[in-house]
């Protein structure tokens, strides 16, 4: 015997309002998107016209220069990386969360070790506030047995 469910699909209405801001949101990301592309193309045009312009050791040079840094930014982006990852494995280890490794990852390993170090520690004391404020509780109300007027507890002379 089978469960059968049925599902109810809903339908989500919108104003005329919420649809001009949705339309307007995303031709301002779809216009920002073709302005960087003609941005880069115009630079693109400008850097050939420039090239054509120089002479072959000039040429070579600029083409040089350009993989250079290239190169350099490149090289960055995979020490960037490299740093991030050699900080995950460092909160892991120290049973952290990971997901802060790229806000600790500093300049160098050292400067990221630092940064975990200093990191593990405020974590730790927030943690323990945290714990002590939520078991912390209310001091239990006492009640005077002789102004009670139970009369269960008066039955045992209390």
């Amino acid at each position: 015997m089978r469960d059968t469910k049925t599902k109810v699909e809903e339908t989500k209405t919108f104003t005329q309002e919420q649809v001009d801001e949705l339309i307007e949101k995303k031709l301002s990301e779809a216009r920002a998107q073709w302005d960087k592309e003609a941005e880069a193309q115009r630079q693109a045009e400008e850097e050939d016209k420039k090239l054509a312009l120089m002479s072959d050791d000039e040429r070579k040079t600029a083409e040089f220069e350009k993989r250079e840094k290239a190169f350099e930014t490149e090289r960055q982006k995979y020490l960037s990386d490299k740093l991030e990852f050699e900080a995950t494995k460092a909160l892991a280890q120290e049973n952290l969360p990971v997901s802060f490794a790229r806000l600790l990852s500093g300049k160098d390993e050292e400067e990221t070790a630092q940064n975990i170090s200093m990191f593990k520690s405020e974590f730790l004391k927030a943690i323990e506030i945290a714990i002590n404020e939520r078991l912390k509780g209310k001091t239990p109300k006492t009640s005077s047995v002789a102004e009670s007027n139970d009369p269960f507890l008066a039955g045992f002379g209390y």
